[in-house]
């Protein structure tokens, strides 16, 4: 089932009902569910509700505060206990800050996924990176949920 409520998506499985603030971007590219959120010239990066659908995250690691990489590129892994994955650039710039409480404590991410920021990074080619077709615009709760619902049957949990 979906709700939509004025500043959330909300869908429920079987398993889990996945929250998704429309206050923010997220981007797509494989492996996905990376949100991104402004925060004056700096954008706050995160792991939003479904990434949690591979179990309790048990580690995070980020490469180093101050290199440029380019949208779509690796800034780090996450580790659950069924997942490895990458977490990805979500627009080109520079990692100028990391979040030692998450890499502390990665349940921080799980309890509260949106609350909770892993790098912050400062864009090189925002206009452009910002076009591309694996970012979801702010309060674009049609193709958040058409993409949400799309990884829900690839993961075998479908809504109800």
């Amino acid at each position: 089932m979906t709700k939509l409520g004025s500043n959330s998506l909300e869908i429920t499985t079987e398993k889990k009902t996945y929250h998704f603030p429309l206050d923010r971007y997220y981007f797509t590219q494989e492996p996905g569910h990376i949100w991104l959120k402004t925060d004056g010239e700096l954008f706050n990066v995160g792991f939003d509700d479904f990434g949690q659908f591979q179990g309790p995250i048990l580690h995070i690691r980020t490469r180093p505060v101050g290199k440029t990489y380019s949208q779509g590129k690796a800034f780090g892994t996450v580790e659950t206990n069924k997942f490895i994955g990458q977490l990805r650039f979500p627009v080109s710039g520079s990692i100028v800050e990391t979040n030692s409480e998450v890499f502390d404590d990665p349940q921080l991410i799980n309890n509260a996924p949106y609350d909770q920021w892993i790098v912050k990074i400062r864009p090189t080619n925002l206009e452009v990176d910002m076009k591309s077709e694996y970012i979801i615009a702010l309060g674009d709760r049609d193709r958040l949920e058409k993409y949400i619902i799309a990884e829900l049957i690839k993961y075998e949990d479908p809504p109800i």
